[in-house]
């Protein structure tokens, strides 16, 4: 059997600072491609999102959060395209496309099922159509299988909670009200569970949810389905979407039904496809893909700012092929409509975002910062088991050392709690705390606040 690859689409927690600023100097598609979103943007109503990502110092997911929700999730939308455009319009012919819940517009879009303008109307009318929704729920990645997690609500009697997504053999997110899912984290605390909760105002494939679904549909009304001209699998329907498919309508479903991107990653992986790029920015599903199937080639071409060409000629390398002909039958024959939809036993989204890079640490070190370093570096060791000489001061956590963002949210817990920091210290997304000198950084800066 061939090797087959697969491009991945992430979702929403898939956005670093500063990504594709190096990428742009060198590819003008990267420019054309927000041009064009910025363009359907304001015909949309929405803000245009170029100057958010290109312009001034870069902004972090935070700052974004405060600002209208089209703008992040245009700017995941419009990097994931940027992404797929450089790579194929360079001789990149991946098998497959696979999106992440909000990524699977990315991905119709990439295929041709969409034009790019009219992906800007799909974005903008999830968005509009979650908005009454902000607030009343919310989500929670834990380190737990699916089996494990799924016992947590009837634990806790909260019925309310749902299994909204399974994002690797022991990453799983949980949905629903806020107050229940202080009750998991605290559970996890307890029971040493690595968690996170999640940069989402709502409980995302939560069947709860149901009434947005025919608001999201109405509001898509004026995007029209082209024909696909590659390749797309659905986690969330669980199989390759065809031309009779009313891919609004899957779209618009995805808000209520689980996310399996595990089972995907197994059933493709059992099929022969074992090469996965990361057409976004950050690692969050090569990473998943990794602890689903090790040994598989993984590529994530913008995980690092500071080595994007590089990334994007690594990806180009994985997935360079003959063209062949827009869709071939790469999976066994599939029904022409969509399967039944599953009762919600639920799947969701954004797994815990990966640190993107080599960021500029927060300023106001402390004199003792040498010392923080090496009282960082036993925790750390003592924690993950790692000898602690790999554990150098500016080691990537993640890239390098392979710490994935759900245990670097609890190891920073654990920080908060050795050195007495104020509440809400713990809270900065992992991602922005790449390495033990950023953490060392952080540390020194909020004790000096207090």
């Amino acid at each position: 059997m061939s090797e087959r690859s697969v491009f991945l689409f992430p979702g929403l927690g898939a956005y670093s600072p500063g990504a594709l600023r190096r990428a742009r100097r060198s590819h003008p598609q990267v420019d054309a491609t927000f041009q064009e979103i910025d363009a359907a943007a304001v015909l949309a109503g929405a803000p245009p999102v170029s100057t958010t990502l290109f312009d001034g110092e870069p902004r972090s997911i935070r700052q974004l959060l405060a600002e209208p929700a089209e703008v992040l999730q245009l700017a995941i939308f419009g990097i994931s395209v940027a992404v797929h455009r450089v790579l194929t319009e360079r001789g990149a012919r991946p098998h497959l496309l696979v999106g992440h819940s909000f990524g699977e517009m990315a991905a119709l879009v990439a295929a041709g099922a969409f034009s790019l303008a009219d992906g800007v109307t799909l974005v903008c009318a999830r968005a509009a159509a979650l908005r009454p929704w902000e607030g009343r729920g919310a989500m929670t990645a834990v380190g737990m299988d699916q089996e494990s997690a799924g016992h947590v609500p009837g634990v806790l009697d909260e019925p309310e909670l749902v299994v909204a997504c399974l994002n690797a053999p022991r990453q799983t997110v949980l949905a629903g009200p806020p107050t229940a899912l202080d009750r998991v984290e605290r559970l996890a605390e307890v029971l040493d569970v690595p968690h996170a909760r999640l940069h989402l105002p709502y409980a995302s494939h939560h069947p709860t949810m149901r009434p947005a679904v025919a608001d999201f549909v109405a509001r898509m009304a004026d995007a029209r389905q082209l024909p696909l001209q590659a390749a797309v699998h659905s986690p969330v329907h669980g199989r390759r979407y065809t031309d009779d498919d009313d891919l609004k309508q899957a779209l618009a479903e995805c808000l209520v039904l689980p996310v399996r991107f595990t089972d995907t990653v197994r059933s493709l992986h059992s099929r022969g496809y074992t090469t996965y790029v990361e057409s976004g920015a950050l690692n969050t599903l090569t990473r998943c893909v990794e602890h689903t199937v090790p040994g598989v080639r993984t590529t994530a071409p913008l995980l690092d700012p500071e080595e994007e060409d590089a990334g994007l000629r690594a990806a180009l390398t994985s997935v360079a092929r003959p063209r062949a002909t827009p869709i071939q039958a790469e999976e066994e024959p599939v029904p022409s409509h969509p399967a039944p939809a599953r009762e919600p036993e639920p799947t969701d989204v954004r797994p815990a975002a990966a640190p993107p890079g080599r960021v500029p640490p927060p300023v106001g070190a402390a004199p003792d910062r040498e010392h923080l370093v090496v009282e960082l570096r036993a925790l750390y060791a003592e924690t993950l088991e790692y000898p602690p000489e790999l554990l150098t001061e500016d080691a990537l956590l993640e890239a390098e050392l392979g710490v994935d963002s759900l245990k670097q949210t609890s190891l920073l817990g654990r920080v908060a709690d050795r050195f007495g920091l104020p509440a809400g210290a713990a809270e900065l997304p992992v991602w922005e705390l790449p390495t033990l000198r950023h953490v060392a950084d952080h540390v020194a800066a909020a004790k000096a606040r207090r």
